[in-house]
């Protein structure tokens, strides 16, 4: 037994064989964070009890399909390390490739090794800032570490770091130094990071802090990061569901066994009425 992590639930694509993993609970306390995740709710469960909720609602809605893509997000998940690594372990016994979603701030080395022993194949870092004092601004952490860690993560791993274009905080200038940084890393090798820009949604932040990005913004921000990059994308949603015309819902399964469709507004909705300000 590995104790246990609260999840409030977890979410199956109508796409394809896809689950995410909601563990809630975050060490950072973003001021434009627009997820309830980030307090400990839910219910507490072991791994053993997140596995089982897996494969029995997979099956059912599934049926005899492996699940092509098992993907970890929170909250943090990287809390509890060896809760995320047992759940990693088991969770690549049922799902072909194996990704976490994270802040990035425990992740060091050997934290990162114990996890790709166990099977992890990708790694999606949210780089929030890059200027130090505007990070701990933000986020009440310093940025140092999870540089050092997205530089260690290189050619180890399957590697994608998502930034929130936030105007006035998080915008072009700093977009523009994030994306020199990983460009310098992608000199060591021949792996390419996928660098994915997301625009900042005022209506769902924490804090009022900024407003919405305006599509000329994104898009400058994406021509600033071609520059340096190969693989830069503007994210709409999340990008492992973007698919041309098609409308994008999914399969909410709470912790006991209640299944809901909720399609993108439901969620935004939610998020925006659940959310608690601490």
């Amino acid at each position: 037994m590995y104790g246990y992590r609260y999840v409030p639930f977890i979410t199956l694509s109508e796409l394809k064989p896809r689950v995410w993993i909601t563990l809630s609970g975050c060490n950072f306390r973003c001021r434009g964070c627009f997820s309830f995740a980030r307090n400990a709710i839910g219910a507490p469960m072991s791994v053993e009890a997140v596995i089982r909720l897996v494969k029995k609602t997979s099956n059912e809605y599934y049926g005899d399909a492996q699940l092509e893509e098992a993907v970890i997000t929170g909250g943090e998940p990287t809390l509890d390390k060896n809760y995320l690594v047992n759940l990693v372990l088991k969770l690549k016994e049922i799902a072909g490739y194996v990704v976490l979603d994270t802040n990035g701030y425990l992740l060091d080395g050997i934290y990162l090794y114990e996890l790709i022993k166990a099977g992890l194949n990708e790694v999606m870092f949210d780089l929030k800032v890059w200027d130090k004092k505007l990070h701990e601004w933000y986020t009440g952490y310093p940025n140092k570490q999870i540089l050092e860690n997205i530089r260690n993560a290189y050619g180890k791993v399957k590697l994608v770091v998502n930034t929130v274009y936030i105007p006035g905080i998080v915008d072009e200038k700093e977009i523009e130094y994030i994306s020199r940084f990983l460009s310098e890393i992608e000199k060591r090798g021949k792996e390419k990071i996928d660098y994915r820009i997301n625009g900042f949604r005022a209506e769902l932040s924490r804090e009022k802090i900024s407003r919405n990005p305006y599509p000329k913004e994104m898009e400058r921000a994406f021509s600033i990061v071609s520059k340096y990059m190969k693989n830069p994308a503007i994210g709409k949603s999340c990008m492992r569901e973007r698919e041309i015309e098609v409308k994008r819902s999914w399969i909410t399964v709470f912790s006991d066994g209640t299944l809901k469709r909720r399609t993108l507004d439901d969620y935004r909705a939610e998020n925006k009425k659940m959310k608690v300000k601490t």
